[in-house]
C-alpha cells in the first residue's frame, strides 16, 4: 500500500493542476471510481474485522480516545499551527502550539486535553486549507487508497506534511541516517499519520457508495474550509 501511495503521489505531481472536473470514462474517472470502490470493500472489511474482536480484547473507550488525543496533539496540532501560520494567523499559530505545550506537560503527553479544559480552543486548519488561502489551487481531484477523497493540493500535503512530522520527531532518537528497519517503520507510521490527519482535519468527510456523491460533498466540503479560513485570514 505504501508504495502504491508513493507511486500515486507522483502521479499527482505530474497531472495537470487547473482543472478539479474530470470527464466521464476518462482514465482519471476510471482510476478514482475503481479506488473508490476499493476503499469500500476495505471499509466494510475492516468492520466485519473488528466486529469480530472480543469485547475483552477492546481498549475501553477512555483509552482509545487518550491515544487519540495524543496522536492528535502530537501531529495534528503542530500542523495546523503551520497552517495558520502559512495562513498569516499567527496569534491563531501561537495558541494552537500553547495547547500542544499545556498538553504535553499537563495532559500526560496529550493523552488528557487539558488545554480545552482551560478553554483554550483554536479552529483546525490543515495545510492544503492554508495553501488555499494564499491562492494555491486544489487541482485534480483524486481518491486515495485508504484515504479517500483528495484534490491534488490537498492529498499531497497531507503525505508530505505526515512524513516531515514523523521524521523530525524520530530523528533525535535515531540519528539523520536511520537503518533501513527504521524507515519501514517511519513510513509505516507516517501512512497512518496521514489517514489521521485526513479523518481529523475533515470530520465531516462524505461516506457512501455514491461516487458523484461523496466527490461533490467533498469538493464543496473544502470549498467552505477555504472560505471560511480566508474569513480568519488579516486582510
Amino acid at each position: 500500500m505504501r508504495a502504491l501511495t508513493r507511486a500515486l503521489a507522483v502521479a499527482l505531481l505530474l497531472a495537470p493542476m487547473p482543472a478539479l472536473a474530470q470527464e466521464e470514462g476518462s482514465w482519471r474517472d476510471r482510476f478514482n471510481r475503481t479506488v473508490f470502490a476499493l476503499n469500500h470493500d476495505i471499509e466494510e472489511a475492516a468492520l466485519v474485522v473488528l466486529d469480530a474482536v472480543p469485547d475483552y480484547l477492546r481498549l475501553p473507550s477512555s483509552v482509545q480516545t487518550g491515544l487519540l488525543n495524543m496522536l492528535h496533539n502530537s501531529v495534528n496540532e503542530p500542523l495546523s499551527a503551520m497552517g495558520h501560520a502559512i495562513a498569516g494567523r499567527y496569534d491563531l499559530a501561537g495558541r494552537q502550539m500553547q495547547r500542544v505545550g499545556i498538553n504535553l506537560v499537563a495532559g500526560y503527553g496529550g493523552y488528557v486535553d487539558r488545554a480545552t479544559q482551560r478553554g483554550i480552543d483554536v479552529p483546525l486548519i490543515d495545510i492544503g486549507t492554508a495553501l488555499c488561502v494564499r491562492g494555491v489551487d486544489a487541482g485534480p481531484f483524486f481518491v486515495l487508497p485508504v484515504m479517500g477523497p483528495r484534490t491534488t493540493r490537498d492529498g499531497l500535503t497531507d503525505l508530505t506534511a505526515s512524513n516531515v512530522v514523523i521524521y523530525a520527531m524520530v530523528i533525535p532518537f535515531v540519528g539523520m541516517a536511520p537503518s533501513i528497519g527504521i524507515l519501514i517503520v517511519i513510513e509505516a507510521v507516517s501512512d497512518i499519520a496521514a489517514l489521521a490527519m485526513a479523518r481529523n482535519f475533515d470530520p465531516g468527510r462524505p461516506t457512501g457508495t455514491d461516487f458523484e456523491a461523496v466527490r461533490d460533498a467533498y469538493l464543496e466540503h473544502r470549498t467552505r474550509l477555504c472560505a471560511e479560513a480566508q474569513a480568519r485570514a488579516p486582510a
